[in-house]
């Protein structure tokens, strides 16, 4: 893909993604865009948590035809063990942008990049893997990996890195939007009335729960100016002046369960 048209598909998706009040990943459309951008023949979504359990996504679904039941059980019971970039994340905690050739061999010994290696040629010719993590903790994972043939060059590595902030920071937001919409679920023509965005619910959440700006920020992966800019207009679509007075505007409106 051209870089003008890479940039301007991953501008529209993102644009679309933050507008969308989203509580799931739609994951379809982003593992095509990373195939589209790296020329890979696919992608895949991973996640494993404690409330929901395991969710394997491939894209496109012809690709994995043949071989999905295999790799779908091996991806829950062998995968953290036995995949190379796994055994990396869950050793050093360093859970960058990362191909499986740069994965030190103390890590990945010589038995295990070679099962993966043949695993990989049977399953559809993926000898180079690179993984998009967006989030890592004791109990939840979920990532994007990407597959083709041949190695990823370092301007694609530096552009994965890139791109692995914009994802980190989409998961937060959906992960920060689910949670407000389970505690609340207000009616959906409050939420359209008042005109917030999904990122402007998560921040007013936040700050329900008395995260600072900066905290906010963190959690969101934005900057604390931005969360600034995203408290002023909330203060504005809820005709109020303060972080205080918004929460209870919310509250009385349905936008926040009250305390």
């Amino acid at each position: 893909m051209q870089p003008q048209r890479r940039d301007a598909a991953w501008l529209d998706l993102v644009a679309d993604l933050v507008a969308a009040p989203l509580t799931k990943w739609p994951h379809d459309e982003v593992a095509r865009l990373l195939v589209e951008t790296f020329n890979a023949p696919a992608a895949c979504f991973y996640s494993d948590t404690v409330q929901e359990g395991v969710e394997q996504r491939g894209w496109p679904p012809e690709h994995f035809a043949g071989h999905l039941e295999e790799a779908l059980y091996w991806g829950e019971h062998y995968a953290p063990t036995e995949h190379p970039i796994l055994r990396y994340y869950r050793a050093t905690g360093d859970i960058r942008c990362m191909q499986v050739v740069d994965v030190p061999t103390e890590i990945a010994e010589r038995r295990v990049l070679a099962a993966w290696t043949e695993r990989g040629r049977r399953w559809g010719g993926v000898q180079a893997q690179l993984s998009f993590p967006v989030l890592f903790s004791p109990s939840a994972r979920r990532s994007f990996i990407v597959g083709r043939g041949d190695l990823y060059s370092p301007a694609e590595m530096r552009l994965a890195h890139q791109l692995q902030r914009l994802l980190t920071g989409l998961d937060r937001q959906i992960s920060a939007f689910s949670c407000w919409a389970e505690r609340n679920g207000p009616p959906a023509e409050v939420v359209t009335s008042l005109h917030l965005t999904p990122r402007e619910l998560a921040v007013l959440d936040l700050a329900a729960h008395g995260l600072t700006a900066a905290a906010i920020g963190r959690r969101l992966t934005i900057a604390e100016r931005t969360v600034l800019k995203h408290l002023e207009h909330i203060y504005s679509k809820l005709g109020v002046g303060n972080r205080l007075a918004a929460v209870q505007r919310a509250q009385r409106v349905g936008l926040l369960s009250p305390p």
